[in-house]
């Protein structure tokens, strides 16, 4: 019975309407007045509470404000640094392998091929010094390398349409014919590739060459501006470059154009119409 009496107590307190008076500080004037029970303030208290926590997890969940969080950042960013530690570490092999190929093919266009800095495919038995610059390379090897049909299978597209002023002729070390066209002509490639050297020599001026399919080579001399860098995926017939001047083995607007396969020159008119 005493128990029943309290429930009652309870559910009075609680249904009992309180009014909630509010008064000016100065002039105790009666600025507004709210009546309810004691459950409607509880609930509306409760509600309050309730969205402030909903909106905090909120915030805290869906924002980067869980950074702040002890030990929930810590564990995300040690996540991401071991994810870009291993990039790193294989972006780091790769350009190692790009740079030793490229400095091998950079001594093997200028003229001072060294076999313990070249890659595999660049590499080549027959090839040896003579003199202090000049490459000579022996005529049965560049017989070889014209009559592969491996090469011949391939298409190649001109690089720029002109007259050929200077023919391929191994003898002499002129590894690639001379092409004639007017001042500011696009240079493009001859076939898809990566370009594995854009930069400037001193003899070859602005140059640029592009690794194909096949292990074959093109390059591009004497340049007066590079259109791509080093890395860059190229199409056939993008344009690479304009003809130009650059270079002391230059003495007039033209490209010298080199074909290579499997590390030998080869005459790029046995496979290109210019």
């Amino acid at each position: 019975m005493q128990e029943t009496n309290q429930d009652n107590s309870w559910r009075d307190r609680l249904s009992r309407v309180y009014k909630i008076v509010i008064l000016d500080e100065e002039t105790l004037s009666q600025t507004g007045s709210y009546t309810k029970s004691l459950l409607s303030y509880l609930t509306i208290i409760g509600l309050v509470l309730l969205t402030t926590a909903l909106l905090t997890t909120a915030l805290i969940v869906f924002t980067p404000l869980k950074r702040l969080v002890p030990g929930y950042g810590d564990i995300e960013e040690n996540q991401k640094y071991l994810i870009l530690k291993d990039k790193i570490t294989e972006l780091e092999a790769g350009v190692e392998v790009q740079q030793t190929y490229i400095i091998g093919l950079q001594k093997m266009l200028a003229g001072e091929l060294d076999k313990s800095s070249l890659p595999e495919t660049l590499a080549h038995p027959h090839v040896t010094n003579e003199g202090k610059d000049k490459q000579v390379i022996s005529s049965d090897v560049i017989s070889q390398a014209k009559s592969n049909r491996g090469l011949k299978s391939s298409y190649f597209s001109s690089p720029v349409q002109g007259s050929i002023s200077a023919k391929f002729d191994a003898k002499i070390a002129h590894y690639g014919v001379d092409v004639l066209a007017a001042k500011g002509t696009a240079i493009k490639a001859v076939a898809p590739g990566i370009v594995v050297n854009s930069d400037w020599s001193l003899d070859a001026g602005n140059t640029v060459s592009i690794q194909h399919d096949n292990n074959t080579i093109s390059v591009y001399k004497h340049n007066s501006a590079l259109l791509r860098k080093t890395g860059d995926h190229v199409k056939a017939g993008e344009a690479i470059a304009i003809i130009g001047n650059t270079g002391t083995l230059s003495d007039g607007p033209h490209l010298h154009f080199e074909l290579w396969y499997k590390g030998a020159p080869v005459d790029p008119e046995h496979y290109i119409t210019f």
